[in-house]
């Protein structure tokens, strides 16, 4: 027991939080810093990680749900790619997903398990709106701010100076806004302190400024610490933050330092700090906003009393409802509530059951692969399942004794079954691959005492609540026939990713995959005489397996796809799979489920040509590079891209 806080059972006492871009210095890894202090003071253990899962100081190491009760995802850039429970802060203004893309900023939120809120109403009816058929989520429960343990400093007005920190983003877009002309004119005062990078993305961005001071480290306090010296917070929000009633962590951090702020209009300062804090309009023009912070002052400097009992208001405020180790407790010891409550809404009848028979394809032996299908099949959360490795039959001759030992190992029995997956000359030296439909074809005239099956291909990671949602699905929808969850598109060399939602039989490519382990088929409703089409199909397979069904979409992203190992691979004629579906089953053309992946609309131009080339390599999708690069060769997809690049990089500057 920390501090009064005691553990609920069951859990590790630690969580994972993403550090989305660690070579750089951002806003974040203030936030990150003061979530590890607040952690700390609870007797809680906070660790960074990458966005795909990796430890930051051990990068060898991948977290799971064994070793984190969740992780914390900050941003919106990015899918979870990690196997454990997740939460994403809704913590960014509306604004900022239709500049990023608003498509696939929106969809990488519903890859995560659940949100946290802000008490942003902009920002959590967002979400709403995109979950509000889902039987997979809820609306956010839990709150968490841009804020800091506890109060750090008790309320003082210090040396009586403005305090007020910034990267000045407008020196980077060459431009004037309405801040930099109130700070220039501050600047003249002498009683502004500023503080920030000197130097950013190769630009003095407080060049001329007389009242600049120096940058402050992101170590969860030195900037508490100055804001306690100067005494007075001033507190401006971007035009995107009112709109969405949002605040950043400027309030927050002000107040615990004990220091008096000066406000805009930003609604949320209002609804929740009331009187106790002083305000300014920003729509006003800039001379009488510089007037009414220099009446701010000197009123606090003739009413010191006054000054500090407003700042005694706040922070007990901030007590209540805004410190950070008030919102962990409350997500700690509310968590196991919550993730039971999702688990019932995605499985309402308890008492039904869909037994799964789950086949885990091996044409070639590798012991890597062998291993991830031995750990997605322990990791699963749904019981009801029965996996079966499908090798192929001279794989397994050349390696039994080692694959066997392997299989000892898992902590769920594996059965094995084998399959011819080549054509084989009289010296097995030469031989020709089957069709995937013909395998499939072979393993489901197999297939007995068993409801649904799944199809999990070598390049294919399914995370621990994979079958969850599948089974779950078809539980909560007694006539569905076919579900589907969304997959993340993973690329071995590239750093961005996506959620691939858009399940179009038409067309296919490697860059964008359609996937075999997304689908749970239920068996009862397969066509009796799929061996019409299904042996004679390779790519478009699961096209004859959803047949004349209707395919229910559920929002989690629970399979990973490794693009980069495309399976199967080798030439194919998708103009005769077009045909012979088009005679089969001509409705799963017609089907077109999800949302297509769409490319990030450009920032406007910025002077600075380091800092485009950045912000384009950021917010490129990778997804729409690769699905136009589809037809060359993948030994040669990593040159082109260099080239790419460079051509972007050339003519920029």
């Amino acid at each position: 027991m920390v501090h009064g806080f005691v553990l609920p059972a069951g859990l590790v006492g630690r969580f994972a939080i993403v550090k989305l871009w660690p070579e750089l210095k951002t806003a974040e890894d203030e936030c990150i810093a003061r979530l590890k202090i607040a952690a700390s003071t609870l007797g809680l253990e906070c660790v960074e990680i990458h966005a795909n899962g990796r430890l930051l100081e051990n990068q060898d190491k991948i977290i799971t749900k064994q070793h984190v009760d969740f992780v914390l995802h900050l941003h919106y850039d990015t899918p979870k790619l990690y196997d454990a429970f997740s939460f994403v802060a809704l913590w960014n203004p509306i604004q900022f997903y239709h500049e990023w893309g608003y498509s696939r900023t929106s969809r990488n939120l519903l890859s995560h398990d659940d949100f946290i809120s802000c008490s942003s109403p902009a920002a959590d009816d967002h979400v709403g709106r995109l979950i509000r058929k889902a039987a997979t989520h809820l609306p956010p429960l839990f709150n968490l701010y841009h804020s800091i343990a506890d109060i750090v400093h008790p309320p003082s007005l210090g040396d009586h100076k403005l305090f007020y920190a910034g990267i000045n983003w407008d020196a980077l877009r060459g431009g004037v806004s309405r801040h930099q002309e109130l700070l220039k004119r501050l600047d003249k005062t002498g009683n502004l302190r500023i503080f920030g990078p000197s130097l950013f993305q190769g630009v003095k961005v407080w060049a001329g400024y007389d009242s600049y001071i120096r940058e402050i480290p992101f170590d969860g306090i030195s900037m508490i610490d100055e804001i306690s010296k100067a005494g007075i917070a001033l507190v401006l929000s971007s035009q995107a933050h009112k709109e969405s009633d949002l605040m950043s962590n400027r309030l927050f951090e002000s107040v615990a330092a004990g220091a008096l702020v000066i406000c805009d209009e930003n609604n949320f300062a209002k609804k929740f700090f009331g009187d106790s804090l002083l305000y300014i309009d920003s729509r006003c023009s800039v001379e009488q906003i510089c007037s009414d912070i220099e009446n701010h002052l000197a009123w606090a400097k003739k009413n010191p009393d006054q000054a500090l009992a407003m700042v005694e208001k706040a922070q007990d405020i901030f007590r209540r409802k805004f410190a950070l180790k008030k919102s962990l407790s409350d997500l700690y010891y509310g968590f196991s509530d919550r993730k039971l409550e999702l688990l019932k809404r995605q499985t309402p009848e308890a008492s039904i059951r869909i037994n799964v028979r789950l086949y885990l394809l091996l044409p070639e032996y590798s012991e890597a692969i062998l291993n991830e299908h031995i750990a997605s099949v322990a990791a699963q959360e749904y019981k009801n399942f029965s996996p079966v490795l499908v090798i192929d039959k001279i794989a397994i001759g050349n390696y039994r004794s080692s694959i066997e030992n392997t299989l000892a190992k898992s902590p769920v029995p594996i059965d094995v079954l084998e399959i011819d997956f080549y054509a084989y000359g009289i010296n097995k030296a030469i031989k020709t691959r089957r069709r995937i439909g013909e395998i499939l074809a072979a393993v489901l005239k197999l297939t007995s005492q068993t409801d649904a099956v799944v199809f999990v291909a070598p390049n294919e990671k399914i995370f621990s609540n994979h079958l969850q949602v599948l089974a779950g699905s078809l539980i909560r929808n007694p006539g569905a026939n076919c579900a589907a969850t969304a997959a993340i598109l993973k690329h071995t060399v590239l750093p961005v990713h996506g959620v691939h939602e858009r399940i179009d039989f038409c067309e296919l490519t490697p860059a964008l995959p359609i996937g075999y382990a997304r689908f749970i088929f239920r068996v009862s409703a397969l066509p009796n005489d799929l061996n019409l089409a299904l042996p004679y199909l390779d790519r478009k397979t699961m096209a004859a397996l959803v047949g004349d069904n209707t395919i229910t979409q559920e929002i989690p992203s629970t399979v990973m796809i490794e693009v980069t190992n495309e399976f199967p691979s080798g030439p194919w004629n998708e103009g005769q799979e077009n045909e012979l579906i088009s005679s089969f089953c001509p409705s799963a053309f017609a089907l077109s489920t999800g949302h297509e992946i769409i490319l990030p609309q450009p920032a406007a131009p910025r002077p600075s040509a380091g800092y485009m080339i950045d912000k384009i390599i950021k917010r490129l999708n990778w997804n729409w590079i690769l699905a136009q690069l589809s037809s060359l060769r993948r030994d040669g997809l990593l040159a082109r891209i260099d080239v790419l690049k460079s051509k972007i990089k050339n003519k920029l500057v």
